[in-house]
């Protein structure tokens, strides 16, 4: 009976083994299946963000050089897509506008929401309105975005110039950005510091512009953090003076250089998007 009885025990293990296996064999190949599946998703989710990529990189405005002024720029997305947004434009054969923007954030929300504003940014500039009425569109377009979804609530801070050539004058605004650099002639150096907080922010707030003269060979940085806090307090600064009698491209160069090199030394900071933008009057 003993004999029987694990004789028994025996080949009910060896049922309950087999019938483990055919599971484990059912679950393995439910998990080949999924991996497949995942695979294919991950491979044209990757498509779409490199077609959208594209298309975000497409839609930046081409440099500008001509007798007047010179503007050149720098972008790179911490990911596929970015939070920075800009744009440089000829208004009218005297007037020039740039806008640069940043979006809370890094990924596919932000850059919607960078692709949106830019949409409504070049509308409101190409019909030469001014910088407060501009600034005063997009915080409210923030605010009706996210009026009744404050979980997924982005904010955005912005700088906004309007260069006027004829009357040697630049009106800006400033809502919670960096301070833009501007450089005379000379070396002197001020800043175009905050004006107002960041879009999205406070509601029904006042926009207020501040206008000041430039002399021929001012120079002007604007930058997004992801610039500034790659490198020491005061380095953008420094960078422009040791390069003030270099062509605009130089200075470019020597900056974008030293963002590169600062990447090569330190393998992961670069964690925000980068953008800057240099202008010669």
């Amino acid at each position: 009976d003993a004999l029987i009885n694990a004789r028994k025990m025996t080949e009910d293990a060896y049922l309950e083994k087999e019938l483990a296996l055919l599971e484990l064999e059912r679950k393995q190949q439910d998990l080949l299946q999924a991996n497949q599946i995942n695979t294919k998703i991950m491979r044209e989710t990757e498509r779409d963000l490199q077609i959208a990529k594209k298309i975000q990189e497409t839609a930046l405005t081409k440099d500008i050089t001509n007798d007047n002024i010179e503007i050149l720029s720098y972008y790179r997305a911490s990911k596929s897509l970015s939070g920075d947004i800009f744009g440089f434009y000829q208004v009218t054969p005297q007037k020039y506008a740039i806008i640069l923007l940043d979006v809370m954030g890094h990924g596919i929300s932000s850059a919607l929401i960078t692709m949106s504003l830019q949409s409504m940014f070049q509308k409101l500039i190409s019909r030469e309105a001014a910088p407060e009425s501009v600034l005063q569109e997009l915080d409210q377009y923030l605010h009706d975005l996210f009026q009744n979804n404050q979980d997924a609530w982005h904010y955005c801070t912005a700088i906004y110039l309007n260069i006027d050539i004829s009357t040697q004058t630049i009106e800006y605004i400033n809502a919670g950005h960096p301070p833009a650099i501007l450089q005379e002639d000379n070396g002197a150096q001020h800043e175009l510091g905050a004006t107002n907080p960041p879009l999205g922010t406070f509601e029904n707030i006042l926009f207020k512009s501040r206008t000041l003269h430039y002399e021929r060979g001012t120079r002007i940085l604007l930058y997004t953090d992801g610039v500034s806090e790659a490198f020491e307090l005061n380095t953008l600064n420094h960078l422009l003076n040791e390069s003030i009698s270099s062509p605009l491209a130089q200075t470019k160069e020597i900056i974008q250089s030293a963002l590169e090199n600062k990447e090569t030394i330190y393998s992961n900071y670069n964690n925000d998007d980068q953008c800057f933008i240099l202008v010669e009057l």
